[in-house]
């Protein structure tokens, strides 16, 4: 091409280019809480329009402002998001040519409230404050929380209890030697459990449940550990436990997770979330409540909105009893304590339909010290869920990976997508300080060890194919 008439094309398209520059405006503005009005740093602006390709983000500064510049005329939505806060959003801002349009936010915390229960009979029904504009209308506390202590494994008692017990329980039934330390018996299992021990669910774990069904789950409080530490004597023996004693919750429970989370009456919860590594359009979601004072009577129960999450699926807790407890039973053999320090932790995968202010609710019911009867709620906002498994706290990626491990062990259907290998990488990305504690440690020994001794075949894939899995459901029990 001869040179001027490059410099003259190259000319030519700054002058086009010029209009589209000059036309382009700015939306910015000031982030603060409320009450308060106080500035919020680190708050997520999220700008979507028809007149943009891909959305814009930006972050407030120290003095809550944020600026998203350079952006086309049009028509805009803003979006305010901050972990503990409702996050806001701000439809139908427009955007003219060569404009700058100021848009603040107040965001208010999503805290809990915390109310008496009326234990006697007489009492009128209570009205409870609503938690934000946006919760759905509290459901009647006559419908109940579900606080019935799994069955557990008969332990070490008369000594004929063990010539009476079948092959499947000695393991759980530990036996003093002279010395006093306890020790584990391990013999073949030849028959298999009663009816009362078996699993809810076709596939051996728990099923996915329909919010349509029901929207409401219980956490147990009273959880052991004694699973773990039997898997792990096995594959320190170079045995790969038995399936039939694996308890996912038992696993999970089996590490500490910190003092991290929100402070809500005598409890410190935490709420946080992923997109699942193995369930496709499924979403992580770590639940854990600690006590930090003792409390006579606790119970937890999740409730997730309808509008925003289709499905969801406890990790464990296969042998606790669906049979509901009223909340105002006083009755003491159901009474659940928990010591000063205790803590839960439970593991969800939850199918959200689409975005939300928030996904649902966290109900605490307790009686203090005193004897009154309290409750906290806590109100579940989509801002807890992250982006990717990178994104989430430490301590959420170590219980995701020990209620992985468990259920790998446990042969799940829903493993069948993440391998030894990659589950093993997970428990690498839990990252330090945390990797490097010596039960974190171990556990990443025990992964290696168990992806070295597993040759067990998919049950399923004749059954039903890798590449043909539902996502949604697991079939009848595989042969």
């Amino acid at each position: 091409m001869n040179p001027a008439h490059f410099k003259a094309l190259c000319g030519l398209l700054l002058l086009l280019s010029a209009p589209a520059v000059a036309q382009s405006g700015t939306l910015h503005g000031t982030v603060v809480t409320q009450p308060g009005a106080r500035p919020l740093e680190g708050v997520r602006v999220t700008a979507t329009s028809p007149a943009l390709k891909a959305e814009q983000v930006g972050t407030t500064d120290a003095q809550g402002n944020y600026r998203l510049p350079r952006l086309p005329p049009g028509t805009y939505a803003l979006r305010f998001e901050k972990e503990s806060f409702l996050p806001q959003t701000r439809t139908d801002v427009l955007l003219k040519p060569d404009a700058t349009v100021r848009i603040n936010a107040e965001l208010s915390s999503g805290g809990d409230i915390t109310v008496e229960r009326p234990v006697s009979p007489g009492t009128p029904q209570r009205i409870f404050e609503p938690l934000s504009p946006f919760v759905p209308p509290y459901r009647a506390e006559a419908d109940g929380v579900a606080r019935v202590l799994p069955p557990t494994i008969p332990f070490a008692g008369p000594e004929d209890d063990r010539e009476r017990a079948p092959a499947w329980a000695l393991p759980h039934m530990p036996v003093l030697v002279p010395d006093g330390a306890v020790q584990y018996l391990y013999r073949s299992a030849d028959d298999v459990p009663p009816p009362e021990f078996r699993t809810r669910s076709s596939d051996g774990v728990n099923p996915t449940i329909d919010t349509e069904e029901d929207r409401f789950s219980v956490l147990f409080v009273d959880v052991k550990t004694a699973s773990y530490a039997l898997a792990r004597d096995y594959l320190q023996r170079d045995v790969l436990p038995d399936e039939r004693t694996v308890w996912a919750e038992e696993f999970i429970n089996s590490f500490g997770y910190g003092d991290e989370g929100q402070a809500n009456g005598p409890f410190i919860i935490n709420i946080e979330g992923f997109p699942s590594p193995s369930r496709k359009g499924y979403h992580v979601l770590r639940v854990g409540v600690k006590a930090r004072e003792a409390l006579p009577d606790v119970g937890v129960q999740v409730e997730f909105g309808r509008e925003a999450v289709a499905r969801y699926r406890l990790v464990g807790y296969e042998r606790a009893s669906p049979a509901p407890e009223p909340l105002d039973d006083d009755e003491e053999e159901h009474d659940t304590p928990m010591r000063a320090g205790q803590s839960i932790t439970a593991i969800y995968e939850v199918k959200i339909r689409g975005p939300a202010i928030a996904f649902g609710r966290l109900h605490v019911n307790y009686d203090d010290p005193g004897g009154s009867s309290r409750r906290v709620l806590m109100l579940l906002p989509s801002s807890v869920l992250k982006s990717s498994y990178a994104r989430a706290a430490p301590a959420t990626r170590l219980a995701y990976v020990a209620s992985a491990f468990a259920e790998k062990l446990r042969g799940s259907f829903w493993m069948r997508t993440l391998d030894w290998a990659r589950l093993h990488a997970l428990w690498e990305e839990v990252g330090e300080p945390l990797r490097s504690r010596q039960d974190v440690a171990e556990l990443g020994a025990l992964i290696r060890k168990a992806q070295a001794l597993d040759k067990r075949k998919d049950r399923y894939e004749r059954q039903v194919p890798l590449t043909n899995m539902d996502l949604d459901q697991a079939p009848d029990a595989a042969d």
